[in-house]
């Protein structure tokens, strides 16, 4: 009688649970609604297909306008790579003014499917962009078209930019397009990646002017969009207009659950000590599994010493945020002017709050 009384009280608990889970789980995952995003966009993009290419031409520069959720845009660029007309390649290349980084990424990573002379420009353009990623993802572009025109901007590149990934990637293309043995691993001590570097360096300079100088033309984020018209509280209670910022505002969507946000840290919080005066860098926190308290500690263990905010429906549903990191750095006119979706390093929010603060 006892025991069947035990597994009855069982029964019951484990009904409720399942109930309560039932009740409170979202009726939607953030990914599965990324994802219908996507698909959505892809398919009204390829609905187009049979339309003449004048007019596909005008329902792809409407996609391309920021009234267009940013996973629109994004396959907009990958239908306008498979046009080839001057229109089209024009179009392209004015994308790069969008201020979301999916979009501008797209464009590199399409631009190896336009004519050589064209695709050359467009990519030694991008090694100039602001934005690692989109540097990156130029990087592997170039790698397939293997012209050695653009020797001069991966010289110019690995003098230059600092990131060891962007370095490293930089030499693999040299490489390929000269011949010549200079290489590290990016496993390899730093001193080995740094010695190879500079062989490069030693190399170019007797070797220059075997080699046309193509000067890179970037085209910089200029389309901006109000930021939702939304007031922040911190955790300590502090109160951040997103239409009226003080400074040019960096809002950093993250979890502390979240590991690329976790390895995206370091370089928030290197360039919050460089420009925390310029710049008021703000992280949202969402899905806190400890809550305030929690997220308190986290930062406190780890050096965030930049202002928190835990992340709710009417943030998410602002912003359309489907996933993290992800970053928006916002004006003193509460305009929008860069939107980084995944980690970044400290070099990408430093050349564009550069810009910004011209």
């Amino acid at each position: 009688m006892r025991k069947g009384a035990f597994w009855a009280v069982v029964a019951v608990l484990v009904g409720a649970a399942i109930l309560v889970r039932l009740l409170s789980r979202p009726s939607e995952d953030a990914h599965e609604r990324m994802h219908a995003e996507e698909v959505k966009a892809q398919a009204a993009v390829e609905s187009l297909a049979s339309l003449p290419v004048a007019q596909r031409l005008q329902k792809l520069k409407e996609y391309l306008s920021l009234e267009s959720p940013i996973a629109m845009r994004a396959e907009a660029v990958e239908a306008l790579a498979r046009i080839d007309t001057a229109e089209a390649r024009a179009m392209l290349r004015e994308a790069l003014r969008d201020f979301a980084s999916p979009v501008r990424v797209r464009v590199a990573e399409t631009a190896s499917s336009q004519p050589r002379d064209y695709a050359l420009e467009l990519l030694v353009d991008c090694l100039a962009d602001h934005d690692t990623e989109v540097r990156q993802s130029a990087l592997l572009a170039l790698q397939q078209i293997r012209d050695r025109r653009a020797v001069s901007a991966l010289i110019t590149l690995l003098r230059e930019d600092s990131n060891e990934k962007t370095q490293h990637m930089a030499m693999g293309v040299l490489r390929a397009l000269t011949g010549q043995p200079f290489y590290a691993r990016y496993t390899d001590p730093p001193a080995r990646r740094q010695q190879a570097r500079q062989q490069w360096l030693a190399w170019w300079t007797k070797t220059q002017a075997e080699f046309p100088a193509i000067t890179p033309r970037p085209v910089h984020p200029s389309q901006t969009q109000p930021a939702p018209d939304l007031t922040l509280r911190t955790l300590e209670g502090a109160r951040i207009s997103l239409r009226r910022p003080e400074k040019p505002l960096l809002l950093h969507f993250w979890g502390t659950w979240c590991g690329a946000c976790q390895q995206e840290l370091p370089h928030l919080t290197a360039f919050h000590r460089k420009y925390g005066n310029q710049v008021q860098v703000v992280g949202v926190a969402f899905d806190e599994p400890a809550g305030a308290r929690g997220l308190q500690q986290f930062c406190a263990a780890r050096g965030v010493r930049y202002p928190q905010v835990l992340g709710d429906a009417p943030i998410r549903e602002a912003f359309d945020i489907h996933g993290v990191p992800q970053s928006v750095l916002i004006d003193t006119q509460g305009r929008i002017r860069f939107w980084w979706v995944g980690a970044r390093d400290t070099a990408t929010f430093e050349r564009a709050v550069q810009r910004l603060l011209k």
